[in-house]
């Protein structure tokens, strides 16, 4: 009787731990669920520096073109753009610093002041952005013309001297210099001048 009850027991004890066992998965969940760090290292891919004031639109010295998007302007707002955006209030067709691209493809219309302009265009925003004294870097991902990186090196006394000079003096000094990459497509030696957009 001994000998039944033993290898009974032993077997008992077995089914016990196997059910047991199942309780191990809580370390895997709170892998998941401690993410905090990735929505902070998100905030810090957007970055200005709040003493340089850099707004205005941007127009390239020579045109820039990846199959039928054009790029037409670089806008960079005020540094309470930078301010607001970075603080979370975002919306899905601005930011502080985005690129406008126009399809030559589309069919154009007359706006008011008697430009032509294309009906299709796009505003690229930022996945991330560094905006400086020294350097402005831009980021940003899209379906239509892929990984788009822009990387610039602005002239401040340039920018200073275009914006107290206003759009009429004749003079489209270059205010930023650096290259641009759409897609596989990398354009160097990029320069920008200024328009006050009145």
């Amino acid at each position: 009787m001994k000998r039944l009850l033993i290898p009974a027991l032993l077997l008992l004890n077995a089914c016990e731990q196997k059910t047991a066992a199942p309780a191990a998965p809580a370390p895997a969940e709170e892998r998941t669920v401690a993410t905090p760090a990735n929505s902070a290292t998100t905030e810090t891919t957007f970055k200005h520096d709040p003493a340089v004031e850099l707004s205005g639109f941007y127009f390239t010295e020579t045109p820039v073109q990846a199959g039928n998007w054009k790029l037409t302007s670089l806008d960079i707002g005020q540094p309470s753009d930078f301010a607001d955006w970075e603080a979370g209030k975002r919306t899905e067709t601005y930011a502080p610093i985005f690129l406008a691209f126009d399809d030559v493809t589309s069919p154009t219309a007359e706006n008011e002041l008697g430009q032509t302009y294309h009906k299709v265009s796009i505003r690229l925003l930022p996945d991330r952005y560094n905006v400086d004294g020294k350097t402005v870097s831009f980021h940003a991902n899209d379906k239509r013309l892929g990984e788009v990186v822009l990387e610039l090196y602005p002239d401040m006394a340039a920018y200073k001297k275009a914006r107290s000079s206003g759009p009429n003096d004749g003079v489209q000094k270059p205010v930023f210099t650096g290259s641009l990459q759409i897609g596989a497509e990398r354009i160097r030696n990029l320069s920008f001048s200024y328009h006050p957009g009145e």
